[in-house]
């Protein structure tokens, strides 16, 4: 593949993310239920969808800055809010969500950049 020859990129890792964000954004655009399920807080179900895309994303792409991660995560937290808002889909969008997303993938970011910082300012 040309496309990844270039950078370092654990390609199971992001077959792996590439199916949990494809299945993320099925899931996000199915017709919604009013189920408990096992997580029943709506706001919770996003922290921990983009925790772990978050992780995954971190997995597959190492060499990556952790903020082009981050901004390229919430934009798609964004986008599927954008779709979920669409009358066709039949689904409500919410900022909350979003604030959630950014939760989800900020709980992954905060210990790694605190750690980069100890080390760089031995502390």
């Amino acid at each position: 593949m040309k496309l990844f020859s270039n950078r370092k990129i654990n390609r199971l890792a992001f077959a792996v993310f590439a199916t949990a964000c494809a299945y993320a954004l099925w899931q996000a655009l199915l017709p919604g239920d009013d189920s408990v399920g096992l997580i029943p807080w709506d706001k919770a179900k996003h922290f921990i969808v983009f925790y772990v895309l978050t992780t995954l994303a971190v997995i597959a792409l190492p060499a990556s800055r952790f903020w082009r991660i981050g901004v390229v995560l919430l934009g798609f937290g964004v986008l599927i809010e954008v779709l979920q808002a669409l009358p066709i889909i039949g689904r409500d969008a919410s900022g909350g969500d979003i604030l959630a997303d950014a939760c989800g993938i900020g709980a992954v970011f905060a210990p790694m950049v605190l750690a980069t910082w100890q080390k760089r300012t031995k502390f």
